[in-house]
């Protein structure tokens, strides 16, 4: 299925997609360039993909501009606090933005353990797409962490700037980067709950271009890229779900990248056999048919820096 049948396929199965709302800010793109859609950014940044302290599951990437501001994606669980605190007091100390992909424990636990403990770690602003009380209860096991982690950011007492986005194709610059949000929470999906909530995000440079995915499962990823095709296009796509279970396989296939990020532990990327419910074979499968020759694991590459 080539891209324009898979949009057209998605597109029709996307509760609401057709009468959505399309922002101002999707009016500013041109499709000259795919990769960087006829804006050459002035910034440049470096991104490492932070491996586990404890060969965990997880998500965790920072970064840092060529003037020093920094950007946190997620942060990993609790164990993970640690270490993701050494890295971005190696980085200054100050973070100038962290994304919250969707209220998993493994992708905001870190996050909530700083924050209640910052010593020294400044927090300018954090962007989230908050999903509705209600909806929690869809994912009993993981409920309890959610609203942890909710009211944590409900009733910190640090001058963290917490900014709620709802609207996709929303575009802004940090030191000369670009970044675009792609995909927001869905509260109308109710299949594989928390994952179809995460925020989708785009980076890119004067050099490259980086697709963050969170957990997204078939659903949010079909809605995102139905919308938003040429803008999912990079050179590095993060896996979606740590490279299984995730996008689909048709959802791979219609987009145009060079690159795997992988933030997937050692058991999830070589699972045992037994272990039939991971699915990361499946998606290996598919980028060598796609002909994908760059990986970037996080428990074979430890914090793997792209520059």
């Amino acid at each position: 299925m080539d891209r324009r049948d898979f949009i057209k396929t998605s597109c029709a199965a996307t509760v609401g997609l057709a009468v959505a709302n399309i922002t101002n800010a999707d009016t500013l793109w041109s499709k000259n360039d795919k990769r960087l859609f006829g804006k050459k950014m002035k910034g440049h940044f470096s991104l490492m993909q932070i491996s586990s302290a404890t060969d965990t599951i997880g998500n965790s990437y920072l970064l840092k501009t060529t003037n020093g501001k920094v950007i946190i994606v997620d942060g990993g669980y609790a164990s993970d606090a640690e270490n993701l605190r050494a890295h971005i007091m190696e980085a200054g100390g100050h973070v100038d933005l962290w994304f919250i992909t969707h209220p998993h424990e493994d992708h905001m636990e870190a996050f909530v353990t700083i924050l209640k403990d910052l010593r020294g770690i400044t927090i300018d602003k954090m962007i989230y797409s908050r999903v509705p009380d209600e909806y929690l209860d869809l994912e009993p096991g993981s409920a309890a962490h959610a609203r942890s982690y909710y009211h944590a950011v409900d009733n910190t007492t640090e001058p963290v700037n917490f900014i709620d986005i709802h609207t996709t194709g929303q575009r802004f610059d940090i030191d000369g980067i670009g970044i675009m949000i792609l995909g927001v929470a869905n509260p109308e999906i109710k299949n594989n709950p928390y994952n179809n909530q995460s925020v989708l995000i785009r980076f890119w440079d004067n050099e490259k271009s980086v697709v963050i995915l969170g957990d997204a499962g078939v659903e949010c990823g079909n809605k995102a890229l139905a919308r938003y095709p040429e803008h999912f296009d990079c050179d590095y796509m993060q896996m979606a779900h740590h490279g299984q279970n995730g996008c689909s396989e048709e959802f791979y296939k219609a987009i145009n990248f060079r690159a795997c990020l992988w933030p997937t532990p050692s058991w999830v990327w070589e699972p045992a056999p037994e272990n039939t419910w991971l699915k990361t074979r499946d998606t290996r499968r598919w980028m060598d048919e796609k002909g994908i020759k760059e990986h970037h694991v996080s428990c074979v590459e430890k914090d793997f820096v792209i520059k």
